[in-house]
């Protein structure tokens, strides 16, 4: 009677190919040395997955699904509140995403230099998913009044999404982590110095403001 794949297995393999992808990329990384990594024989290996290829396909999909749900716990925020997120917690909700980004760079690296793997297809149906769910919400704030009405909503998403991707991309080339909020909030201001009504005193850092008001 044939096997039944493991559950604690599978995390474990998983969590040892994306140590390996880690050190070796993709193309480098050994089956052996994954399972040697999470303790287990190659066969448990292959018990689980076809390839190490299919490996990394399902820690994608595991990476891509975490951003998909935080880009949607985020519009239900907004959804929910009366009017739109405060600027902060904008800042707040970009900051964690570029965390995930961070915490996940050796992904990000390994879907930069894949050209045409085969799961790139993943990456361009979350790329269409997130460019949808982003024009959306930006169409429903020009229709509140919020945003300015003469922007194409799917342009803006291609500007938002980009702005992000790269931002992954310079992620990986640091060693040290950098002030997230920052970042986040270094590009709410561009962005929305583009798209708002008018000026906003909420999009001021809490920081130059409080200062301001001393001097």
């Amino acid at each position: 009677m044939a096997r039944s794949p493991d559950p604690r297995a599978l995390d474990a393999l998983l969590e040892a190919a994306r140590a390996e992808f880690a050190r070796h990329g993709p193309e480098q990384a050994r089956v052996e040395d994954i399972a040697r990594r999470a303790g287990l024989s190659k066969g448990a290996f292959y018990l689980h997955f076809r390839s190490k290829e299919h490996a990394f396909e399902i820690i994608l999909q595991r990476f891509l699904g975490a951003l998909e749900e935080h880009a949607r716990r985020r519009h239900e925020a907004e959804a929910s509140s009366r009017s739109r997120l405060a600027f902060e917690d904008e800042v707040r909700w970009d900051a964690d995403l570029l965390e995930l980004l961070w915490n996940n760079r050796p992904i990000l690296a390994a879907v930069d230099g894949a050209g045409g793997r085969d799961w790139a297809r993943l990456v361009s149906g979350f790329r269409m998913r997130m460019r949808t769910l982003v024009a959306g919400r930006l169409g429903e704030r020009q229709a509140a009044g919020q945003l300015r009405l003469d922007l194409d909503p799917t342009v803006v998403a291609n500007v938002v999404l980009g702005a992000y991707e790269d931002v992954g991309r310079r992620m990986l080339d640091l060693r040290a982590k950098p002030d997230l909020a920052v970042w986040a909030r270094t590009i709410l201001t561009v962005l929305y110095s583009g798209m708002l009504l008018g000026a906003d005193p909420e999009m001021a850092d809490p920081r130059v403001t409080k200062a301001r008001k001393k001097s």
